[in-house]
């Protein structure tokens, strides 16, 4: 299992925009195959800060939801209005909690 977790930064005025942008991505993205989760949440309002986690079968499913045309325009409408912290984690059944 493939593991995404992250933060994206932005600014006040853009994070009313990428922020709903973004829930709109969660139930299509739910339904694509492959995807185990996929959240969107805000984690801190006044600092601009939006939570990520989605989780993935593996590298494939996760390569092939980030090429879709939704991906590529919202990243396109928002370039160089927010940044990330993107942490990719590979999640193997024999790894112990």
């Amino acid at each position: 299992m493939i593991v995404v977790t992250g933060q994206i930064f932005t600014d006040e005025d853009t994070l009313p925009a990428l922020y709903a942008r973004l829930k709109a991505l969660c139930e299509p993205s739910r339904r694509e195959d492959g995807c185990l989760f996929y959240h969107m949440g805000m984690e801190d309002e006044e600092r601009c800060i939006i939570m990520a986690m989605e989780g993935w079968r593996d590298m494939q499913a996760l390569q092939t939801h980030l090429a879709l045309p939704a991906i590529a325009e919202l990243l396109a409408d928002f370039e160089g209005k927010y940044a990330n912290e993107v942490q990719i984690h590979e999640v193997t059944s024999s790894q112990k909690m």
